[in-house]
């Protein structure tokens, strides 16, 4: 038979308890226990002595002197015993470690053993490190211009366009480092993926470095004087185009002139964007009155800036061939005098002024007189003037045909004296 379990009262006088003795005991049992494992949890996260070996450390070189560069020793790593509380050091990184080489006090060319520092994160202390130093080779500095090559790949040209050129914004990248090393470097290339292209463009690339071998070359103690460039992409479309001429005063027209041009059409060629726009290029501006008679001009072709000639037509023929038309010549006596002023008196040193005429064939150009002329004198310029001036005279004629043209051909001018 179970004993039964004895009961221990404590009582005031108010109220009773009852204690279980081996209820007593387990509580304290398990209190123990929680604290130890407590204490247990605080050592180990927080122990000042907890230690961690930290391998393959890259070793830097700073403070190289002027005129010297790193050739060889630029790959030097160490392992490092790291002291410290325990949480710390179990997060600490690689990148939170410095390892470094002074080389300041490295005067001359040749090899040069350096002790190694190492800088750690505040509260932790380096109890080993192996190697203690490191020996490097440091040679001469010098520099090397290199040429700027533009590879375009991975595009397409759009129909009737021709990529002409790529230009860089540099022609040379100029490269310092050790003299060995820049012996090692061929070319500086910038590789460019336009995609589609229909018109020319600017685009930005890296500057690469490629060795003799055609490997991208790279060395942290060779550099250059640019690291990317701006690309000019001249892209050029082609466009035959006619060629022809218009006229002052719209006297020609297909019944009065047959006008022919010697090339008819010229091939252009620039950006897309201009000659998408050009449908015809006039070579001249004719002043039909100063046409006296059949016969060709040349003409100097100017174009678009930015459009040039395939072809490199520089100069354009123009013949002209009168028709239905004739020329007749008038004494003309009827001149008139505009805008003079009222204090000055004019006298005309001719009494008339011999006119050419061209008109179309027919009974109302021939039976035009001098008395359908005018010749008229703008005395707006001549204010305050006396003496013997020559001024230019205008043609006016009279001319109600709805069918026949008649203009002045030549210029004209009139001697009078102002008092």
């Amino acid at each position: 038979m179970k004993k039964p379990e004895q009961e221990y009262v404590i009582s005031d006088g108010e109220y009773t308890v009852k204690k279980n003795k081996w209820l007593d005991l387990a509580a304290k049992i398990v209190s123990v226990l929680f604290a130890f494992i407590i204490w247990l949890y605080a050592v180990s996260t927080n122990s000042p002595v907890y230690e961690r070996t930290i391998t393959g450390i890259t070793v830097a070189v700073e403070n190289v002197p002027t005129g010297l560069s790193v050739i060889s020793g630029l790959d030097h790593t160490i392992d490092i015993k790291v002291t410290g509380k325990r949480t710390e050091v179990l997060a600490l990184t690689a990148s939170e470690i410095a390892a470094y080489v002074d080389a300041s006090a490295c005067v001359d060319a040749g090899l040069h053993t350096l002790p190694v520092s190492v800088t750690l994160p505040t509260g932790m202390t380096i109890s080993e490190k192996y190697p203690d130093t490191v020996t490097i080779y440091l040679g001469t500095t010098t520099s090397k211009q290199l040429p700027i090559h533009i590879n375009l790949r991975n595009y397409t040209v759009d129909t009737d366009c021709v990529l002409e050129k790529s230009t860089p914004d540099l022609s040379f990248v100029t490269v310092r480092g050790p003299a060995d090393e820049l012996a090692k470097i061929k070319e500086a290339r910038v590789t460019i993926e336009p995609g589609y292209i229909n018109s020319s463009m600017t685009a930005s690339g890296n500057i690469v470095l490629y060795d003799l071998d055609g490997n991208v070359y790279s060395n942290p103690y060779v550099t250059s004087s640019a690291s990317d460039v701006l690309v000019r992409i001249d892209v050029h479309k082609y466009k035959t185009v006619p060629l022809k001429t218009d006229c002052k005063y719209g006297y020609y027209n297909e019944n009065t002139a047959l006008i022919t041009l010697e090339p008819a059409a010229v091939r252009i060629k620039g950006s897309s964007d201009v000659i998408d726009g050009i449908d015809s290029l006039t070579v001249a501006v004719i002043d039909e009155t100063g046409v006296m008679n059949d016969g060709s001009t040349v003409y100097e072709l100017s174009l678009p800036e930015g459009v040039t000639s395939v072809n490199d037509v520089k100069n354009v023929k123009v013949n002209i061939k009168h028709l239905n038309t004739t020329v007749r010549t008038f004494s003309v006596t009827n001149m008139r005098l505009d805008n003079t002023e009222d204090s000055k008196t004019y006298e005309l040193t001719t009494d008339s002024v011999n006119v050419t005429l061209r008109g179309t064939i027919g009974e109302y150009f021939s039976y035009y007189d001098a008395s359908d002329i005018t010749v008229v004198l703008d005395m707006s310029g001549y204010h305050g003037m006396s003496g013997n001036v020559t001024v230019p005279a205008k043609i006016e004629i009279l001319n109600s045909s709805s069918t026949s043209v008649i203009y002045p051909l030549g210029s004209y001018s009139v001697n009078l004296i102002i008092s």
